[in-house]
């Protein structure tokens, strides 16, 4: 994948932002468990993990695969790896290494039987060259399993909450013009046009409420960390949102009212390469 133009991640990579993806993993890694799952991810497996982060996705292919599988996680943000490998290792995870490498220039040497990535094309210049890279990467008959949101979907909270339905409307307004952020929609056709079949793609989300969730502090951390980018392209004031006490206001609105709120769509992609003797047409 050489030559290919940078990741450029627009969350940033500090300390807040790795606490942010904490609190994301709360609410998605059981949707990506049951996205591996469904995908087929069975111990013994050779598994790469693109965007790693701080190791969630990573962690929890390294289950599935068991002790005789081997996860290799991928990620440029050295410090996130440092949390990756201090988490695998609290949970006995010996089947992962992590390595800090560019994405788009790093192609295993011995294909896989799996890739996985979870909000990694949305940060990506061109999400096609990549997954025809991950088509590459694969052993014949091996599986690429992506998650991505699609920013452009609101579903508003019920019973209404117009704080939390207002920083949805920011999270579109920004992601639609900083990144791919529609990119999830995009999945099936970017993995037919990489050479992929069988490709099954599924729209979910969790909807959270109570005092206890964790999604208050996801949502403001979240807009935390786009703030200033967000102020610099229009999309809101700093003074607008009050950040430092952002979480609090939308926990006291939704346990007000009882509201549901829902977590962006996310499109969960399963794509399967081609045994070299079978054809297809897509």
């Amino acid at each position: 994948m050489t030559g290919t133009p940078a990741l450029a991640y627009v969350m940033g990579h500090n300390e807040r932002e790795r606490r942010r993806l904490a609190l994301q993993a709360a609410i998605l890694n059981p949707l990506t468990e049951q996205l591996l799952c469904r995908a087929g991810l069975a111990p013994g497996m050779s598994v790469l993990d693109l965007g790693c982060g701080v190791g969630d996705v990573s962690m929890i292919a390294a289950r599935l695969t068991g002790p005789g599988g081997k996860v290799t996680g991928l990620d440029v943000d050295e410090p996130a790896l440092a949390i990756a490998r201090k988490r695998a290792l609290e949970q006995s995870l010996t089947n992962i290494t992590f390595m800090q490498a560019n994405v788009l220039d790093s192609v295993p040497g011995t294909p896989v039987d799996a890739v996985v990535g979870r909000h990694i094309l949305g940060h990506t210049p061109e999400p096609l060259v990549l997954l025809k890279a991950v088509f590459t990467a694969l052993k014949p008959g091996g599986i690429a399993v992506f998650q991505e949101y699609d920013f452009s979907v609101l579903h508003p909270a019920y019973p209404p909450a117009p704080l939390r339905d207002r920083i949805a409307e920011v999270f579109r307004d920004f992601f639609l013009r900083a990144s791919r952020g529609n990119v999830g929609t995009q999945l099936y056709h970017l993995a037919i046009e990489a050479g992929f079949h069988s490709v099954e793609c599924r729209a979910e989300y969790s909807i959270l409420g109570g005092a206890d969730s964790p999604y208050y502090e996801w949502y403001a951390e979240s807009v935390r960390s786009i703030l200033p980018r967000a102020e610099a392209l229009g999309v809101l004031r700093a003074s607008e949102i009050d950040i430092d006490t952002l979480a609090e206001r939308l926990r006291k609105e939704a346990v007000a009212n009882g509201s549901g709120c829902p977590a962006p769509v996310m499109i969960g992609c399963v794509a399967s390469k081609p045994p070299p003797t079978a054809s297809f047409e897509a």
